[in-house]
Formats: structure tokens, C-alpha cells, sequence
């Protein structure tokens, strides 16, 4: 009996320390949460994006996790991807150059990040294998389209995470240049679910080295789950808390106004591009300062107004649908993907694509953190092997 009880206070106990361990980086977690969701009023309603690029926007809103999608979307309306998405959550999922597109320097960046060099025999034989699951049949990658993986077979995660780490962070840095952040974020949150993450890993591996020899398989599951939930907090906990200058400040603001517009419904948006200070054309024909803004042709395309203010609405949507990502409004806005016609294919399978890219982002930031904790740890470490 006694040994009976003694073993019943141990799984209990075990229990309980991986429940403690795992709710305590849970609430490390949710305490930075409140301080990412702030965003600045804006007085007015905004239909057209700020000046500069998504990237820049996402961190301006801290839609780390989104920023994936967005960008992706945006290629996408822009004509200058094809997304290959399956109908339901399983298959590769890749984007293709369409032939003629002309891509900027921080595009082509951007693409290259889910794409390493294929100078090796093995890289090249996996990636010819990854294009005949989505029906390019080649015998060498250079006989293939521009095709970059964001799941399956071609996905070089190692290579991903490293490049799209590099991508982002020239971002940010990018921002700090602008003037729009300050020097440092706030990531100490980051840091700490690390560090427990790391320690845990450590004893935890002992501990199921020695738990498994003495057969002891309860001890091992729990710990290992512990390990999986102290690295699940870290991927929902929140990315770096950028620090924003006045000039940040009133981006964020204007991106408020945005936001406000996007999650208006359907009636109320088209009655607000109907106002006199929402019209992109004035009745004659000419661009109002908004319809310029948007980079609508000068001379009107439609023979009609009413035919005129589809095709602008149109434009108008085509700018906006990544924003409905970082917004998370995809739901709303599913009539508007509709009609987008090249780009069907992305809007069926926006949900399923942004889930992706959002389960990819966090992982590859919650990994990106802890290889930083790693070195920060190696080069402490270095300083005593040197004194």
C-alpha cells in the first residue's frame, strides 16, 4: 500500500511540475499580449494604404505571423505570382513566377528566401521530385519556372527559417533607418519562454534518458509534453514589441484609419467610396486626390460612370486584400476575392494558405529566438574558456 501511495504522489507530482512549467510560460505569454494589440485612433475612416511596403506595415501593426500571407497576396494581385494550393489543408503549396513579371530588388529578395541555390546534387534531385507532385515534370531545375515552395516537398525549412530571419530583420532595420522605430524592442518576453524552453531541454533530456532505462514511460510523455507546450507559448507569444517614433506613430495611425475601412460591410463601403470625400473620380471623369493616391489611370477605361466606379473599385480592392490579411479579415471580404479572377485560385485557398504561413512564421520566429539565446549562451561561454 505504501509503495502504492508513494508511486500515486509521484505521477501526481510529475504531473503537476509539467502543468506549473507550462502555465507559467502560458502567462508570460498572454501578460505581453495586451501590450501589442494597441493601435493609435485614427479621427477618419482611410481607404488607401499609407506610403511604403507591406513588410514595413505588418511590424507597424505587429502582424509578424501575417506579414508571410500579406506579402504573398500581394505578389499574387499584383499578377506577378500564381499560388498552387491545394483545396483542403494537405499538399504542397508553392508560388510561381508569372512569365514577364517584372520584379523589384526586395521582391525577388523576398522569393529567394524559400529558395536555397540547389548547388548540391541531393537539393536539386528533391526539388525536381517537389515539381512533379504539382505536375512540372523536368530533368534539371533549370528547365523548371520560377517555383518557390512554401509546403511539401520542396521546402527547405533550414534554409527558410535562416533567409526569411535575414529578410525580416533587414526589414526592421530598414524601419529604424526610416525613422520610424526606435534603436531596440522590447523581446524580453521572447527571451525569457527561451531560456525556460533551453533549461527544460537540457534537464528534460537527462531526465528521459534516465526515466526511459528504468522503464519509467509516464515521467518520459510528460516531459516531453512539457517541452512541446513550453515551446507552443512561444510561438503564440508575441514577436518583438517594436518601440515607434512620432513618425512610426502616425503610420500606425494612418494604418488605424485603414483598418477601419476594411472592417466596414460591404454596403457601408461602397456608399463611403460613393461621398464626395471617398469618390476616386469626380463626375467629370477627373482623379480626385484619392484616386490618384491610388494610381488610377487619368482618362477614364469604362464608357459609362457606373462601369467606371466597378473597374476603380476593383483597383481599390486589389490594393486592399493584403491588408484584409494583416487585418484578419478574411471572412468579410471572401466576396471581394471573388471577382478577382487570376487570382481565384489564391482567394479559394487563402484560409488554409494563411493558416500555413502562420503555423510557418511562428515556428521559424520561436526557433529564430532560441538560436539567438544559443549563440548569446556560446559566446558567454567563450569568455571563460579565454580568460
Amino acid at each position: 500500500m505504501a509503495s502504492g501511495s508513494v508511486d500515486l504522489h509521484y505521477v501526481v507530482g510529475i504531473i503537476g511540475l509539467g502543468v506549473v512549467i507550462v502555465g507559467v510560460a502560458l502567462l508570460i505569454a498572454a501578460l505581453t499580449y495586451p501590450f501589442t494589440r494597441r493601435l493609435p485612433r485614427s479621427l477618419v475612416a482611410h481607404y488607401v494604404p499609407p506610403p511604403g511596403d507591406i513588410t514595413q506595415h505588418g511590424f507597424a501593426l505587429r502582424a509578424n505571423r501575417r506579414v508571410l500571407a500579406a506579402t504573398i497576396v500581394q505578389l499574387a494581385v499584383h499578377k506577378k505570382i500564381q499560388v498552387l494550393a491545394p483545396q483542403g489543408k494537405r499538399g504542397p503549396v508553392a508560388m510561381v513566377v508569372i512569365a514577364g513579371a517584372m520584379l523589384t530588388n526586395q521582391e525577388h529578395s523576398f522569393l529567394q528566401s524559400f529558395r536555397p541555390s540547389l548547388r548540391s546534387r541531393r537539393k536539386q534531385e528533391k526539388y525536381v521530385r517537389a515539381l512533379a507532385d504539382i505536375g512540372i515534370h523536368v530533368q534539371r531545375p533549370e528547365e523548371a519556372p520560377d517555383v518557390y515552395f512554401l509546403k511539401g516537398k520542396g521546402a527547405f525549412r533550414g534554409y527558410q527559417r535562416r533567409a526569411l530571419s535575414a529578410y525580416f530583420e533587414s526589414a526592421r532595420e530598414q524601419m529604424k533607418k526610416d525613422g520610424l522605430t526606435r534603436k531596440y524592442a522590447v523581446s524580453v518576453h521572447l527571451y525569457v519562454l527561451s531560456l525556460l524552453f533551453l533549461t527544460l531541454a537540457l534537464f528534460g533530456l537527462i531526465f528521459i534518458i534516465g526515466a526511459a532505462m528504468n522503464g519509467d514511460w509516464l515521467g518520459v510523455g510528460v516531459t516531453v509534453l512539457t517541452m512541446v507546450g513550453v515551446f507552443f507559448a512561444l510561438t503564440i507569444a508575441p514577436p518583438p514589441i517594436l518601440l515607434f517614433t512620432d513618425q512610426g506613430k502616425e503610420l500606425r495611425r494612418h494604418l488605424s484609419g485603414l483598418r477601419d475601412y476594411v472592417r466596414l460591410a460591404e454596403q457601408d463601403r461602397l456608399q463611403f467610396l460613393q461621398s464626395p470625400q471617398g469618390a476616386l473620380r469626380t463626375p467629370a471623369g477627373a482623379l480626385t486626390p484619392g484616386g490618384q493616391a491610388l494610381g488610377l489611370q487619368p482618362q477614364p477605361t469604362a464608357p459609362h460612370a457606373l462601369a467606371q466606379a466597378g473597374l476603380d473599385q476593383y483597383v481599390l480592392i486589389e490594393r486592399l486584400l493584403p491588408y484584409a490579411v494583416l487585418f484578419r479579415c478574411e471572412r468579410e471580404w471572401e466576396r471581394e476575392f471573388e471577382y478577382l479572377g487570376t487570382v481565384d485560385a489564391t482567394a479559394q485557398n487563402l484560409r488554409a494558405l494563411g493558416t500555413t504561413l502562420q503555423t510557418t512564421a511562428a515556428v521559424f520566429e520561436a526557433l529564430s529566438v532560441v538560436v539567438q539565446i544559443l549563440r548569446l549562451l556560446g559566446a558567454f561561454l567563450s569568455l571563460f574558456r579565454n580568460a
